[in-house]
């Protein structure tokens, strides 16, 4: 089969449509070009094949699959008592909550309020035993296990990164803290737009697929941008340094102590896995996460109760606080022009503008997890969208602050 047909292929099928109850079609790996997963159409990241391998990524070939193990029981979700529907509006346009879902390309949606399930859907041949990718949720992830080090007095979060990463100490990261990475603060030069061929992420995504070079060797080569701690600027290189300090702290392995901090206190009901290529070292902590959407919905559930689920401390209360409270560089706000609200940013995790304090980790597919401790809300949220950082251009808004005001 010959590349031209190849690319055509998927472009015909977003031109016609792609219906979501059919099985998506697969892919020959050896003509995926990793120096172009986010843009090109023949790629496992772009539609139609995303609608089947975001919730099957252990399916791809000479990868690693670093495994976190569920415990021997589990924290109960209770099941829906009614069905559940949603009018909502955003703009002056109306939509419902079924053709939200079909507009944003969702896999998978899952409402709690509390520990009972109001609403719980999948799309796109998708069931309640895969496990979505969670893209950057999976940062999210990441800021909960970092915590329990901090809690433990491993780590401190005013420490040099170099103290951690010597090997870090003459480069761009020589003046960044170990706070600055985690508020996506560390002044480095490192560019994320996801559609620019030339951008550095694409070369981070190479290492992931193929493991061209360990991680932690971006981070030497990289330069600086401004001064560490000034301005916001969202780069996952930052998350994946975060990952390895954890390590170097604590030295364990991420996925060991994601089943022992994390995945055993709060009940899972299926094991979880990180990937990435059998040629890379280290283990992706940026974006490579896979659960099934209860579990999402029970990590949501933790971080809405502050750090604890069913009795079972995870993490202290007083790092979730912190985590959930911006820099002032960084303030969730309304925007002086247009009154719209604008996002903030926590240790890796969004957050929202209003006085229920809501939060977010969010994934450039369409992954979220929203978490509103207010109004006891979570919605669990994972999507194939066509393009990342973007919505499907379909979708009106997210429903999600309608779903919290008529469930509290």
């Amino acid at each position: 089969m010959h590349r031209p047909v190849l690319v055509l292929a998927p472009l015909l099928l977003l031109l016609f449509g792609f219906a979501k109850d059919e099985p998506a079609p697969k892919l020959e790996f050896d003509k995926v070009d990793p120096h172009k997963m986010l843009f090109d159409p023949y790629s496992y990241w772009s539609q139609p094949y995303n609608f089947y391998y975001f919730h099957h990524m252990d399916k791809i070939p000479n990868q690693r699959l670093d495994w976190v193990h569920k415990p021997s029981a589990k924290y109960t979700l209770k099941e829906p008592q009614t069905p559940f529907e949603l009018t909502y509006s955003v703009g002056g346009k109306t939509s419902t909550l079924e053709q939200y879902l079909d507009q944003a390309d969702v896999l998978g949606f899952l409402i709690l309020k509390d520990d009972r399930i109001v609403y719980e859907k999948y799309l796109h041949g998708a069931s309640p035993d895969d496990r979505f990718l969670s893209m950057s949720v999976g940062k999210s992830v990441m800021s909960v296990l970092f915590g329990t080090a901090v809690d433990e007095g491993k780590i401190r979060v005013e420490d040099p990164v170099a103290k951690y990463l010597p090997y870090l100490a003459d480069g761009a990261y020589k003046d960044c803290t170990v706070r600055d990475l985690l508020q996506m603060a560390s002044g480095i030069e490192f560019n994320e737009d996801y559609l620019d061929p030339k951008a550095d992420v694409h070369r981070m995504l190479f290492d992931l697929i193929r493991g061209g070079e360990p991680f932690h060797q971006i981070g030497v080569g990289i330069h600086s941008e401004r001064k560490p701690g000034t301005a916001f600027h969202y780069q996952s290189i930052n998350s994946q340094m975060l990952g390895l300090i954890l390590e170097k702290a604590t030295g364990a392995p991420l996925n060991k102590l994601a089943e022992e901090r994390l995945w055993k206190k709060i009940g899972a009901q299926s094991d979880a896995f990180f990937y990435e290529s059998k040629n890379q070292p280290e283990i992706c902590a940026f974006g490579c996460f896979n659960s099934t959407l209860r579990d999402y919905g029970r990590f949501g559930l933790m971080a809405m109760h502050a750090g604890e689920l069913g009795g079972e401390r995870i993490v202290s209360e007083a790092w979730m606080k912190a985590s959930t409270t911006p820099p002032d560089f960084n303030r969730p706000r309304l925007d002086e022009k247009t009154g719209a609200p604008q996002i903030g940013y926590g240790y890796q995790w969004w957050l929202l503008y209003g006085p229920d304090h809501a939060f977010l980790a969010i994934g450039i597919y369409g992954q979220n997890i929203y978490v509103n401790p207010a109004k006891h809300i979570v919605i669990a949220q994972f999507s194939a969208l066509p393009k990342p950082g973007g919505g499907s251009g379909r979708a009106i808004g997210r429903p999600y602050d309608a779903i919290a005001e008529k469930l509290q």
